[in-house]
């Protein structure tokens, strides 16, 4: 079995995070993908793989760890870790993975890129094999800076990321667009599960 640099996470820690994350529903209207219909009345999942058909390394297992973290949080469906178990299994593929510069210079160098993520995702029933949901062209796209001028320290993108204020001076080019971009993936990446779950929930 291939070892994964995004470790699933144990039970117990998942349980806490669930705790503290109850979704309190007013009258009159719900959350989107708190309740619904979930396909076929399932109540279990596994999460399986995803097939990576990008060049960006491990990011089928990025995607996998947050969508069973983001089933846990949301508490919905119960996450079954262990392979085999759980009534249905959610599992996907990564159809693309872009990235293109969209921002320039005087000097036409590059200010700004923009990612772009598509993956498809279905839900098949364990017992039979019956594909119960499924989502084809799900998208997610976000932008990252590479030059220190076009990077908004006030922003609430730039204060919850690792780069300071403080320490942005101090990043050579490369260090800064590396930065950014995997915080841009992370940014993504969270948005193309909370998608997937919620579509799910609400059997869309």
């Amino acid at each position: 079995m291939r070892s994964r640099p995004y470790r699933r996470i144990g039970t117990h820690f998942l349980r806490l995070i669930l705790f503290g994350a109850t979704l309190q529903v007013g009258c009159g209207y719900r959350l989107a993908g708190s309740a619904g219909n979930v396909p076929g009345g399932v109540r279990t999942v596994h999460v399986g793989d995803f097939e990576n058909h990008s060049r960006e390394h491990a990011l089928d297992e990025q995607i996998v760890f947050a969508l069973e973290r983001e089933l846990y949080r949301r508490g919905v469906l119960q996450v079954e870790e262990r392979e085999g178990l759980g009534e249905a299994e959610v599992r996907g593929a990564i159809r693309t993975f872009q990235t293109r510069p969209v921002t320039f210079d005087a000097d036409d160098e590059a200010l700004q890129y923009e990612i772009e993520i598509t993956v498809d995702v279905l839900l098949e029933r364990r017992s039979d094999g019956e594909v119960l949901w499924r989502g084809s062209g799900i998208y997610a796209v976000d932008a990252y800076s590479v030059d220190t001028d076009t990077v908004v320290p006030s922003s609430s993108r730039f204060q919850r990321g690792r780069v300071t204020f403080d320490a942005l001076d101090d990043l050579t080019p490369i260090q800064l667009a590396e930065t950014e971009r995997r915080l841009a993936i992370d940014r993504l990446v969270a948005s193309i599960v909370r998608d997937v779950h919620d579509r799910i929930m609400d059997d869309f």
